[in-house]
């Protein structure tokens, strides 16, 4: 370790205070070498697309909306977004605007953490980790708010360790500096979160902490209430629509690691740069660096446990950008450590898989893995970036001036993704229905519909009767009754006219503390299909019955759900299917995957038209633990004649001696 520095903190010797820059016309160089890599690697996300819609309406009357006749907020960011609209109005093209803001604000977060370490060698250390890291240098462009959360982080951590002045004024200024980051993604609160409690131990005055919290918190509670009169909820429409979705948290925990080794794969430097900070971070001994290192790690652990993102490397950002800061300026070593640290990540940035200073118009794409994450960057790279770009390209969105009538018949768009794109080209006057619930207030209050094959970000609702034509007429036409009075709850918070009219306010509280969930029928949405009995289902139907007898259930567009008491020690079932399909079977406890059996097809030689029978055992899972529910859905099949005829399953009193018989009969076989 190097010799403490005679202005730190008492009590936190290894902290330095006012460390060396490198020279000025080497910072230069480097920043300059950073320019050159964001150009070459600037593209904007679909996502970042969905935020420069509300650019565009906010701008051209329509408030600030998604769809203009109903207020939702589509957008994390709304610090982010004001940005991007003061770029738009200065620039005139709201796509130009994004890639100059962008590039802007992530140069001054590379500026920062390179000329503010603690020796020359860790300012080589932090160039050679950002300029090699995928994640860092993906998302400083892409018209996301990262570059602002890396600047907001640098300066966090820049006044965290300055501690100059009055600690009352000092504690202030973090509490601020937190509300901001807040209001460019609530979630990476938690990355600086042990470094507040570190500077409230310090201040120690409770007084002098309560006033500091009372005025830095002033943006974050001002916009929370601006969003709970202007939208009706304090949260924005995206985190109703993933944390509502119904997955259980063991899948979630599962798709995180996923989410953790796909970086591992793609970018490697990124999460072993953030190990290896963790690691020197705690040896360091000093409360700064070890606050900072578990605010890193909680946003890890956090990202693991949401599932990660669809969007490889994307959660990660702003941590690394953590461990950048944290290796840059909160430890202290030798020379000699920092000179093989330089080479080893040297060696495992050329290990990226397309590194960013190789990166150029030939970056190919790399679709979507078996886990559903993708490299986006590389997905758009031929539409959405500047090294593509022609005289034509990013042209800027028609947008009309006059706000249209809002009780107009609507043109209806069906999305679940690339929601972005389709926002910008069609423009104010087109409603995007979003399937996946991003955009849309009612199908965010849904379960998303079960699908085992689920993907992060993408929970796909299913649209209840009559919700597109209310859209469409801006009316009320849902056919479920008690969800049709729990959307005219909905359309007076997210379509009312007045604002402060007590019958909105008064709905919207009500709204916010769950008293209408009574209303959804949760197993209804969550499952999208017909939820049957066993008595709905127990009537025997003859080999070579057509899919389209009476009786017979269609599974065509969604899956049968059939309800069961749960009873551990079952064993057999006799399903009867179309014959040249094949099934899935799966068996849930509480909305969780116990097992599931693929069954089916009739082998082509003994095949018949029509149903077949099939008797089979339980996965000895499904026996041991019991389950209350079994979906059947079609597993593989092309012919759309896909149906179920009879569910017998052990245990079931009225079927029980007809089980038992085909039991035998095929064991006899």
């Amino acid at each position: 370790m190097t010799t403490p520095h005679s202005s730190m903190p008492a009590g936190d010797p290894a902290v330095p205070c006012d460390p060396p820059v490198l020279p000025g016309r080497f910072a230069l160089l480097l920043l300059f070498v950073f320019l050159a890599v964001l150009i070459r690697t600037a593209w904007i996300s679909d996502d970042g697309m969905i935020s420069l819609r509300s650019v565009m309406n906010v701008t051209h009357g329509y408030g600030l909306t998604q769809n203009v006749a109903e207020r939702v907020q589509t957008f994390t960011h709304p610090l982010w977004l004001l940005l991007l609209t003061v770029a738009y109005l200065v620039v005139g093209n709201v796509y130009y605007a994004t890639f100059a803001l962008a590039i802007v604000v992530a140069l001054v977060a590379i500026w920062l953490a390179l000329t503010r370490t603690s020796s020359r060698e860790q300012s080589i250390i932090v160039a050679l980790a950002m300029v090699g890291s995928r994640a860092f240098i993906d998302y400083a462009t892409s018209g996301l708010e990262n570059p602002l959360s890396y600047v907001l982080l640098a300066a966090f951590a820049g006044v965290f360790l300055a501690e100059r002045g009055p600690r009352r004024r000092w504690l202030t200024t973090l509490v601020l500096l937190a509300s901001l980051l807040y209001l460019t993604r609530p979630d990476e609160i938690l990355i600086v979160l042990p470094m507040l409690a570190v500077a409230a131990w310090r201040t120690r005055a409770v007084g002098s902490i309560a006033g500091a919290v009372a005025v830095g918190v002033v943006p974050a509670v001002a916009w929370t209430m601006f969003s709970l009169v202007y939208y009706g909820f304090p949260f924005p429409n995206t985190a109703y629509a993933k944390l509502g979705s119904g997955i259980i948290q063991s899948e979630m925990w599962q798709q995180g690691l996923l989410y953790l080794v796909d970086s591992l794969d793609r970018d490697p430097l990124t999460l072993v740069f953030i190990g290896f900070a963790l690691v020197v971070g705690v040896a360091e001994k000093s409360s700064a660096s070890r606050a900072l290192a578990a605010g890193i790690l909680l946003y890890v652990v956090y990202v693991t446990r949401i599932g990660g993102d669809f969007m490889a490397g994307r959660f990660l950002a702003v941590p690394f950008f953590g461990a950048v800061l944290l290796v840059g300026r909160f430890v202290a070593n030798s020379r000699s450590f920092w000179v093989a640290t330089g080479l080893a990540l040297a060696v495992l940035g050329a290990a990226s898989a397309g590194p960013p200073l190789e990166s150029d118009s030939r970056f190919d794409q790399r679709m979507a893995k078996n886990s559903g994450i993708v490299d986006e960057r590389a997905f758009y790279i031929r539409t959405n970036s500047l090294v593509h770009a022609s005289r034509e390209s990013f042209a800027q969105p028609e947008w009309e001036l006059q706000r249209p009538d809002l009780d107009r018949e609507w043109n209806i768009v069906d999305t679940c993704g690339l929601m972005g794109i389709a926002g910008l080209d069609f423009g104010p006057n087109t409603h995007l229905m979003d399937e996946c619930a991003l955009a849309d207030p009612l199908l965010a209050r849904l379960p998303a519909v079960y699908n085992e094959g689920w993907r992060t970000g993408h929970y796909r609702r299913e649209v209840p009767a009559g919700y597109r034509e209310s859209l469409k007429t801006s009316g009320n036409e849902v056919v479920d009754p008690r969800l049709s009075n729990y959307y005219d709850k909905l359309r007076l918070i997210v379509r009312g006219r007045k604002l402060f009219s007590w019958a909105r306010l008064e709905t919207i509280v009500q709204m916010n503390l769950g008293a209408f969930d009574s209303l959804i029928d949760f197993d209804r949405y969550r499952y999208g299909g017909t939820i049957r009995s066993l008595a709905d289902l127990a009537q025997v139907k003859p080999d070579e019955t057509s899919w389209e007898a009476p009786g017979v259930v269609n599974v065509v567009q969604a899956p049968l759900v059939i309800r069961v008491d749960d009873r551990p020690g079952r064993r057999y079932l006799d399903v009867s299917l179309d014959s040249n399909d094949e099934y899935r079977i799966l068996f849930l406890k509480r909305y969780r995957k116990i097992a599931h059996l693929d069954v089916g097809p009739v082998p082509r030689q003994r095949r018949g038209p029509g149903l077949a029978s099939f008797t089979v055992n339980l996965p000895a899972q499904a026996t041991r633990e019991g389950f209350d529910t079994i979906l059947v859905t079609v597993n593989k099949g092309d012919d759309k004649a896909y149906a179920v005829g009879h569910f017998l399953l052990d245990g079931y009193a009225p079927t029980d001696a007809e089980l038992q018989q085909r039991v035998a009969a095929r064991d006899k076989r």
